[in-house]
């Protein structure tokens, strides 16, 4: 079975990396369709999300319906999804390419285009994690309030060892797209966030022509305040990271 590749593409990213804005900001484009992380290893839940119109069946919530092995079924799954008309795209974390390898071996047969988002600000991830962690909720949705206390606690214990293994693992994946000779775009969520004119390099590379300007996305950010306003424990935060390379990472 052959699938047009065209500008079929998979958002390749951690998590907390503003990825469900990205993807919410291009399935309002016309003739693109984009989904959430598809090989998350649970069902969908009840809760409203920025796709639930919309939503595709995640791979462990359709199995029961082809091929029960693997790869076999995953190259069903991923040949149905891109057989949808015009851009189709579906996020993919990084831990979820670690267990479904089969997926990559898809990508690079099919020279599927990768758009790799990425976030610099490592401790934002950090803190984007503990707020969903304490709120329950992973983004907003256009109408909704963010809680009112939206202050969080750092781990400073392990703090150094975690924004070190998030710059490996993010040099570990430059490495691998590039050892694949993936067709593939890197993008910085920052300067999306900054200037959406940066959208325009993510639509050229997946050969999308739209219509007007950039769209609004429903999600808006939980997060409105600076470090010092949503870190709880802000200055033991500084003081771990003071002497050390990440000290640039705090407002």
């Amino acid at each position: 079975m052959t699938t047009d590749v065209g500008n079929k593409f998979v958002l390749l990213m951690t998590g907390r990396s503003g990825s469900a804005w990205v993807m919410s900001t291009l399935s309002r484009l016309q003739h693109v369709t984009t989904h959430e992380a598809l090989f998350l290893r649970r069902a969908r839940t009840s809760e409203r999300t920025w796709d639930s119109d919309f939503a595709y069946p995640r791979f462990v919530e359709t199995k029961s319906n082809s091929l029960t092995f693997r790869p076999f079924s995953v190259f069903l799954y991923l040949n149905a999804l891109y057989n949808t008309p015009g851009a189709v795209g579906f996020k993919l974390n990084y831990a979820q390419l670690g267990q479904y390898p089969e997926v990559l071996a898809y990508l690079f047969k099919h020279r599927i285009r990768v758009v790799h988002l990425f976030r610099r600000n490592h401790l934002d991830v950090l803190i984007s994690w503990a707020v969903k962690t304490k709120t329950g909720q992973a983004h907003l949705l256009a109408g909704q309030s963010a809680p009112d206390d939206l202050r969080v606690e750092i781990d400073t214990k392990n703090l150094l060892k975690q924004l070190a293994w998030m710059q490996k693992r993010l040099s570990i994946v430059r490495k691998l797209l590039n050892w694949c000779r993936l067709p593939h775009l890197e993008v910085a969520y920052e300067d999306l966030l900054h200037d959406r004119a940066h959208f325009g390099c993510i639509l050229d590379f997946l050969s999308i022509k739209p219509e007007g300007g950039i769209p609004q996305s429903n999600v808006v950010k939980i997060r409105r305040g600076g470090h010092c306003d949503v870190i709880r424990n802000y200055d033991q935060v500084k003081e771990v990271l003071a002497n050390s390379k990440f000290a640039g990472l705090l407002e």
